[in-house]
């Protein structure tokens, strides 16, 4: 029998959006209102996020490239191996995590983490009770509901394609009912900087995929879309400015594998600093 591995990198992507922000759309009339109370506030609220904005958003996340690996490693055609877990941030950690951002940056690495396990045969007991904790937290226990979901059993590519996506818009569509676009990108910066960590790993084997460098253009490929986003919403999350700036470096750190293990230490420096 075949083991689920959720792409949650798939989902990162850190895995969210904003369909409709599950609220009623307010009139013209009170939007003026709000606009002209936030010029002489001089800051720009969350609710004046502009549908426009918001509708991109969506589809830059929704559109980010998938990998080939996740199916790969379900499948058999590849086997993951990673002789040395002491990177992974340890679930002791979540209790020293005082802010919501911190929070939501460490559900994205402990996801991560839950995710490698997962593939590796390790133990996931403890991944998975940090996980419950940050997010009854957050607020966003909902989201644990939905990695819940069985993938069919011997799955075909294109079975295995269409769970993660229907998986990935769940997540979307419930954070973005609860107008948590913040947390949205925390979570994907953290798991963006924890599978970086993973391809830095010395010790990380793909049995089977001479090509392991796609892993690189793909991780480039979605921090990309990661900075374009915390740009695009800083003005409405001004701690999303400082996410942006943080993990900038992976874009040019994980461009190959070998400047990703060149680059180790300050790979970790980067995801550690998201703890901060």
């Amino acid at each position: 029998m075949k083991k689920s591995f959720i792409n949650l990198l798939a989902v990162s992507a850190l895995v969210f959006g904003m369909a409709s922000c599950g609220g009623s759309q307010k009139s013209n009339e009170e939007a003026a209102k709000n606009e002209e109370a936030a010029v002489i506030a001089g800051s720009v609220p969350k609710n004046l996020l502009t549908e426009e904005l918001k509708t991109e958003t969506i589809q830059l996340l929704k559109d980010m490239p998938d990998s080939e690996i996740p199916y790969r490693a379900y499948s058999g055609e590849v086997k993951l191996g990673v002789g040395n877990l002491g990177y992974m941030v340890p679930t002791s950690k979540a209790n020293d995590l005082t802010t919501n951002s911190q929070k939501a940056r460490a559900v994205g690495i402990y996801f991560a983490d839950l995710n490698i396990l997962r593939a590796i045969n390790q133990p996931t007991v403890d991944v998975e009770a940090v996980l419950a904790k940050l997010t009854a937290d957050l607020n966003i226990s909902y989201i644990q509901n939905v990695m819940k979901d069985k993938l069919p059993e011997n799955a075909s590519k294109e079975e295995f394609k269409a769970f993660t996506q229907k998986q990935q818009e769940k997540i979307i569509d419930e954070l973005a009912a609860n107008d948590r676009m913040d947390v949205q990108i925390e979570i994907l910066a953290g798991m963006a900087a924890e599978y970086a960590c993973l391809m830095a790993n010395p010790s990380l084997v793909i049995e089977g995929d001479a090509t392991s460098a796609g892993l690189s253009e793909n991780m480039e490929k979605r921090v990309g879309v990661l900075l374009e986003i915390t740009e695009d919403l800083s003005t409405y999350y001004p701690d999303l400015k400082n996410v942006g700036t943080t993990i900038a470096p992976l874009q040019t750190m994980t461009a190959t594998i070998t400047t990703d293990r060149n680059s180790n230490a300050e790979i970790t420096g980067i995801r550690d600093a998201l703890l901060k």
